[in-house]
């Protein structure tokens, strides 16, 4: 799949010091045999937003993917906006054709990518999400269109709860949502299906914290841990104490990153990759 134009990519973010985008974004390219592509970080304060989309317009960068804090803050600098990112209200993506520029969110495709490679079905089933931000936001969309029985809602501010409660209402006003303490969701723990951790709690460093009092699983309840890095957080770790399948956030990092090459690149690259192999090799540089 050579023979493009050399083609530029990035991530803006701030800050992104730890990111493993870069080295996953070449590992993809070099899968691809694309050999006329580059990715590298921006770290961009809020300020120098605006000035850096200018240059973006007119030809500095063919795509770039988008990370706290900006997903929001750039919407407003976009020519076009897909419907899901829109009610999101969060664009992790960016595709620049001419000088016209267009979002999306590959959060959605990457959560509901891991969720079909785990064999976890939405429809009918109870889940519960922690945190309300943008990473949430996407969950929460993903179990509103699969057609999720219930979700609850765990996080500290209750107008982000009500905000992440919205969106799963406008995506599915039929699914029964509700906002509750941890200790509360701790008594129906039993029938959960699914518990999704959307927050940075447990992340490198803090690695002994977690979201969720112990003793909070079962092993009929699956936990899935966005966090990446390290592998198995304090919360995963509780959890396949008590029995519980778990997942980390590996697979939906891979995989949010190969539908953003599929964005920039056109054609089926989902189908074109390994995604195993890339997962794998994420793995032992995390480690």
């Amino acid at each position: 799949m050579t023979g493009y134009d050399l083609k530029r990519f990035a991530l803006l973010g701030e800050p992104l010091g730890h990111s493993m985008s870069p080295a996953l974004h070449k590992a993809i390219y070099r899968q691809l045999e694309i050999d006329d592509a580059s990715y590298r970080t921006v770290e961009l304060p809020q300020e120098r937003l605006k000035s850096f989309f200018t240059g973006f317009r007119v030809g500095g960068f063919d795509g770039v993917n988008v990370t706290i804090p900006h997903k929001a803050s750039v919407i407003d600098l976009l020519d076009e906006v897909d419907s899901k990112a829109r009610l999101l209200n969060a664009v992790n993506c960016v595709n620049r054709t001419g000088n016209q520029l267009t979002g999306y969110n590959t959060d959605l495709l990457g959560f509901g990518y891991s969720l079909r490679q785990n064999n976890v079905e939405i429809e009918g089933n109870q889940f519960a999400i922690i945190g309300a931000g943008g990473s949430a936001q996407a969950v929460g969309a993903v179990l509103a269109d699969g057609e999720a029985k219930k979700v609850s809602i765990v996080n500290r501010t209750p107008e982000r709860a009500e905000e992440l409660k919205a969106t799963i209402l406008s995506v599915n006003e039929a699914i029964d949502v509700e906002l509750i303490s941890a200790e509360d969701l701790a008594q129906n723990a039993k029938n959960l299906d699914c518990v999704v951790n959307t927050t940075s709690v447990g992340m490198s460093p803090n690695v002994t914290d977690s979201p969720l009092p112990s003793g909070f699983f079962t092993e009929n309840t699956l936990a899935f841990d966005l966090v990446y890095n390290p592998l198995e957080t304090q919360f995963l770790k509780d959890a396949k104490a008590q029995g519980a399948s778990v997942v980390n956030g590996v697979q939906m990092l891979v995989a949010q990153a190969v539908y953003s090459v599929e964005i920039w690149m056109g054609g089926n690259i989902v189908a074109h990759v390994d995604m195993n192999a890339l997962v794998r090799d994420l793995e032992k540089t995390i480690k």
